[in-house]
């Protein structure tokens, strides 16, 4: 299955006022906040591979275009919750918000929290700079445990 054979809906975000929400039905890790129409595509097919290589490694189906709404499967989170509290204080600090009101797995990384900040990746990246003494930027990308990981342990070593 290509990432052409399915539809893409756009439809105006409830919680965020001039934005949308682009996403495919099956597929209910491809969606994402978005500012134009224009950007859906580019946007959801890297979503769309990523969680197309995600289903292959973990043996789960994939689901087939017009198939209708995605089944949730919920990814494994304890590699999250070993870091707390650290998490909880970063989610403030860094996103204003609380740990407890985000869904987030092992195979979560941080682009799906840039919408916190009006800047976006570089804001966030400059915050923990700022706050933790750490330049995630080589690292963004990675799953968001390693990142954490990484930053907790540079907090620590700056503290001792």
């Amino acid at each position: 299955m290509e990432f052409s054979d399915y539809k893409i809906h756009i439809v105006a975000s409830n919680n965020f006022k001039d934005k949308l929400v682009a996403y495919i039905e099956e597929l209910h890790n491809v969606s994402e906040l978005i500012d134009k129409k224009e950007d859906a595509y580019l946007i959801l097919k890297a979503k769309f591979e990523k969680e197309i290589e995600r289903l292959r490694a973990v043996d789960r189906p994939i689901p087939k275009p017009g198939s209708g709404k995605a089944t949730f499967t919920f990814a494994a989170n304890e590699k999250i919750q070993n870091l707390r509290p650290f998490i909880d204080e970063f989610w403030q600090k860094i996103l204003g918000t609380s740990f407890s009101s985000s869904l987030i797995s092992n195979e979560s990384d941080l682009t799906s929290w840039e919408h916190y900040l009006t800047g976006g990746k570089n804001e966030l990246i400059e915050k923990v700079k700022n706050e933790y003494g750490i330049d995630i930027k080589k690292i963004y990308d990675l799953p968001i445990h390693e990142v954490l990981a990484t930053i907790k342990n540079a907090a620590s070593k700056k503290q001792d």
